[in-house]
């Protein structure tokens, strides 16, 4: 019965052939390659909470940006002169019927 190395035309088994250095160099390789992979998808396991934390918080400040905006321009609607000249109406005073703005700081300069 012939051995498969001899089959082949190999002297010896191709495991006496590799140089005991190389493979335990090969074995050390694979042992840090694995030890990496590890490290690589326990890092990936631990940051994705924090991805998904992080998401949420983008999507509350985004809703909290939104309410006010809503709030902002309720705002400018209630104070606008038109809604001040009716509420002041609604209260009992006098009607107006054009109102303008008056700009304080259009004229305030100094003459020497």
């Amino acid at each position: 019965m012939t051995r498969p190395s001899q089959k082949f035309g190999f002297k010896q088994p191709i495991a006496r052939q590799i140089p005991r250095g190389a493979m335990g160099w090969g074995l050390l390789i694979c042992a840090v390659w694995l030890f990496l992979a590890g490290a690589y998808v326990v890092q990936i396991t631990a940051a994705a909470p924090r991805g998904d934390r992080l998401q949420n918080l983008q999507n509350n400040v985004d809703q909290l940006q939104r309410d006010v905006m809503a709030l902002e321009d309720t705002t400018a609607k209630a104070s606008s002169l038109y809604a001040l000249a009716e509420r002041a109406q609604g209260l009992g005073l006098v009607a107006t019927n054009n109102p303008e703005y008056v700009n304080p700081a259009a004229h305030a300069f100094v003459r020497r």
